[in-house]
């Protein structure tokens, strides 16, 4: 339990590091469940269902030589208390920084496909239960020192030996063992695919042995003044600024920065005028800017998708909804055009797969959500025993939503979709504690609306779909799922994986336990003149939040 709601809050600061460009700053709380991680993300997402801006330019590939030095300032929403990860809470306002500072074995990128960082390659041996670590040669530490095999030994020795933020995130870790300074093991009490996705999203950077060991590491000087194997080395922290300078010795292409400076605002509309004005480089926009920002050629929108789904979920428990052609029937009756249209006007994609598309290898083309058909759908709702009233309606439903602005249009479009295939609607908009009470605690429901975060490995959607699944909300239970489920679970290639999440696809397909339309994403202003930001699309081998590949076009000012 304690694990699940770890990994919420993890994924839930992953989605926040990417949202440099484009946000005001996160909620305080990022959340313990599902559900509650979207109530963080209202924070920043709230308006993300209004008016886009219609002359927006797309991020492209940037071209032509990159230009070398100059400063980044980019803001942030809060101080940092530490840096790294030998603490015992987690500080949030490090989570900017610290990718800039410290490298991991492998990171994710915002595609979230796995790159290389200390690790130059990577491999598996004993059926999946060993991961063998190839490290990059003549990489050093900020102090000079060189990076070894023992580093790493150290770090995860160290976070599995305590009680820190991410300790929980390596429990089936069983030894590191160092094979020579540039070869390190892991040793899995059991293979898994997830173990290296979690690796590369979480925060489990390497911290240098030579400066911690032998001491009280969470009270160690160095979480006050980092010391690296980063593209950036730490210069200093002056209230609230962060200056950091250019690393050249970095192992890696870059960084093409002198400097990175990082400032905390807690003033929206402060931080906008500076970035109006050229004192901020990167930060929080608010979206009713966004028209005017459209219109002007000094600025780009760079769009990005994430692994969260929007959908409705059924209470398979419910004496209606227990029945899997009424289900299929209202998957029938969603136009889900219209609502990525009209509803979240094109931001994000429309969901047309039970997994998040970001997952290529695994999806299943023919399990797909169907169109809208209204006519099968009324057949289907016959078919599953019922008989229209004479008010034109077969039966009628209640759906619980959390009280959100952006839910007004989304049950206007779904009130009237379902009314054409003659059910009744009714939504019942709940502060989030009522919410999370009826739907999340007491699965006192018939239809919810629900927020999925499916990251950062596929196998997440075995939360929501197995039997007994952290998420599964809806009661769902099919055998054969959680069998594929269980399967897919123990295997480490995306090819031998693959096989099995297609066929849950398949099953998903024909029980419907949940009705996804909608995959999350947004479009966020950006300065034509800074090149090669961790969301432009030119630069997949970057980190969130990590400014390596970074540039400033002088030429574009």
């Amino acid at each position: 339990m304690k694990f699940k709601r770890l990994m919420a809050l993890m994924l839930a600061l992953v989605v926040f590091a990417a949202f440099d460009i484009g946000c005001s700053k996160p909620a305080d709380e990022a959340g313990k469940t599902n559900e509650e991680e979207k109530v963080a993300e209202e924070t920043n997402d709230d308006d993300e269902a209004k008016e886009e801006p219609q002359e927006a330019e797309e991020s492209e590939e940037d071209e032509g030589p990159v230009q070398e030095g100059g400063t980044l300032t980019v803001s942030i929403w809060k101080a940092p208390e530490a840096f790294g990860v030998f603490s015992n809470a987690m500080d949030y306002g490090s989570g900017n920084v610290c990718p800039n500072v410290f490298n991991k074995l492998v990171k994710m990128n915002l595609g979230y496909e796995i790159v290389p960082d200390l690790a130059e390659t990577y491999e598996y041996k004993d059926d999946g239960k060993t991961i063998v670590f190839h490290l990059r040669d003549n990489v050093k530490w900020h102090d000079g020192t060189d990076f070894t095999a023992d580093d790493v030994k150290f770090t995860f020795d160290t976070l599995k030996a305590g009680q820190f933020y991410i300790s929980g995130l390596f429990a089936n870790i069983t030894a590191v063992n160092v094979i020579d300074k540039n070869t390190v093991e892991l040793k899995l009490n059991a293979a898994s695919g997830a173990t290296l996705a979690y690796l590369a999203s979480s925060d489990a950077f390497i911290m240098p042995k030579h400066i911690y060991q032998g001491s009280n590491v969470t009270q160690n000087s160095a979480n006050k003044a980092p010391i690296g194997t980063g593209p950036f080395k730490f210069l200093e922290q002056t209230g609230e600024t962060i200056t950091l300078e250019k690393n050249t010795e970095y192992f890696g292409e870059g960084p093409y920065l002198d400097k990175l400076i990082f400032k905390v605002y807690s003033d929206v509309d402060k931080q906008y005028q500076d970035w109006i004005n050229n004192e901020l480089d990167i930060a929080g926009v608010p979206r009713d800017k966004y028209d005017e920002l459209a219109k002007d050629d000094k600025y780009k929108f760079i769009s990005r998708l994430d692994a969260n789904k929007k959908g409705i979920i059924f209470n398979t428990k419910n004496e209606n909804f227990s029945n899997p052609k009424l289900r299929e029937a209202m998957l029938y009756g969603i136009d889900r055009d219209e609502i990525f249209k009209n509803v979240y006007k094109e931001v994000g994609n429309k969901s047309d797969y039970f997994i998040p598309s970001v997952y290529k290898w695994a999806l299943n083309d023919d399990a797909m959500l169907p169109q809208r058909d209204v006519e099968k759908a009324k057949k289907l709702i016959e078919e599953a025993g019922y008989t229209m009233n004479s008010d034109g309606y077969y039966l009628e439903a209640t759906v619980l939503a959390m009280d959100f602005p952006e839910y007004e249009d989304l049950c206007s479009a779904l009130t009237e979709q379902f009314k054409e295939i003659g059910i009744k609607l009714n939504f019942n908009k709940l502060s989030y504690p009522d919410y999370n009470d009826k739907v999340t605690t007491k699965r006192d429901f018939e239809l919810a609306i629900i927020d999925m975060f499916l990251s950062p490995d596929i196998s997440t959607i075995g939360d929501i779909f197995s039997s007994d699944g952290y998420w599964n909300f809806g009661s769902y239970s099919n055998e054969e799922v959680d069998k594929e489920l269980a399967l897919a679970k123990t295997l480490y290639k995306d090819e031998d994986r693959a096989p099995h999440y297609k066929k849950v696809q398949e099953l998903l397909r024909k029980d419907v336990p949940i009705i996804f339309f909608l995959e999350m994403g947004g479009k966020y202003p950006a300065k034509k003149h800074i090149k090669g930001t961790p969301l432009d699309k030119a630069h997949d081998n970057v980190a969130p939040s990590e400014y390596t590949l970074t540039w400033i076009d002088e030429s574009k000012k």
